[in-house]
């Protein structure tokens, strides 16, 4: 599928790679709509954790026809480049190394002239309230469809992943779904949810996914929330188990300016309706 499947005819896209401070290369693209200008806010969109833009289709579509949107992949997706000569073990993918490549990013792709808002899920979410609590450059507000304020991986799950190479990634996928389909995702009304996670698992690359995954293990960003003064407006699915609801809720309290939105299904916020809720947004705060 090719890139212009995700905007209009008339929108100009660019895609290249941005290099961070530590050598690596990480894939951008930059959706320019036709009537774009200096009073519009950017749109910087981070896509969860090895989340495939596939899955963003609809919501780009629908965003991209109006608002400038640069999308990021993050480190741990296969897209990533090291430099010749480095392996993966010569690299971090801890949550705050990915927080470093979102400010550095941000520095070098966003006019100093325009504002922006910054908009994810899941792990792109859980990143960008860990940028919030920076004081750095600041967005509009925040976009968050399913952050995941902690990671908690079951004991089981967490004592196998060390003990296994990443060349071993058959084994360490199947445990990985083996979790999600029996502990975080409800398969009989989230099929599609399933399906997607599924497809990512299998598309991700080892050497990047073993790493990352250790690092998320026992992260929690509960002690940044005070730090945070941009308003957030956190998007959930009545259906989604895979970002917990008592989180969510603990979430929105220790934030200090928040609003919930509750959808129907993961579907709908991969969907047109929730890019309609964040241009509804974008208005009121820009």
């Amino acid at each position: 599928m090719g890139l212009t499947e995700y905007t209009i005819s008339s929108t100009k896209i660019k895609d290249f790679y941005i290099p961070v401070s530590d050598g690596m290369e990480l894939y951008c693209i930059d959706f320019i709509p036709k009537n774009d200008n200096q009073s519009k806010p950017i749109i910087f969109f981070v896509a969860g954790w090895i989340s495939h833009i596939t899955g963003w289709k609809e919501v780009l579509y629908t965003l991209t026809d109006e608002y400038r949107v640069i999308y990021i992949e993050t480190r741990e997706k296969t897209s990533s480049k090291i430099p010749e000569g480095k392996t993966y073990k010569d690299f971090s993918f801890n949550v705050m190394r990915m927080v470093l490549d979102l400010h550095e990013v941000i520095q070098k792709v966003i006019p100093k002239n325009r504002t922006f808002v910054m908009a994810g899920s899941s792990l792109g979410s859980s990143i960008i309230l860990e940028y919030l609590a920076m004081n750095t450059r600041q967005p509009e507000c925040a976009l968050l469809i399913g952050p995941i304020p902690e990671f908690r991986y079951p004991p089981l799950l967490g004592d196998i992943i060390p003990r296994l190479p990443a060349s071993w990634y058959n084994v360490l996928k199947e445990l990985v779904k083996w979790y999600l389909r029996n502990f975080r995702l409800d398969t009989e009304k989230e099929k599609e949810q399933m399906l997607k996670y599924t497809n990512t698992i299998n598309s991700a690359d080892p050497y990047k996914l073993k790493p990352n995954a250790l690092a998320l293990k026992n992260y929690n960003l509960w002690d940044k929330l005070p730090f945070i003064t941009t308003p957030c407006y956190i998007f959930g699915a009545k259906t989604d188990k895979l970002h917990a609801i008592d989180d969510i809720k603990r979430l929105l309290q220790n934030l200090k300016i928040a609003e919930y939105i509750e959808c129907e299904s993961n579907k709908e916020t991969h969907s047109k309706v929730v890019a309609i809720h964040f241009k509804n947004i974008i208005l009121k705060h820009c």
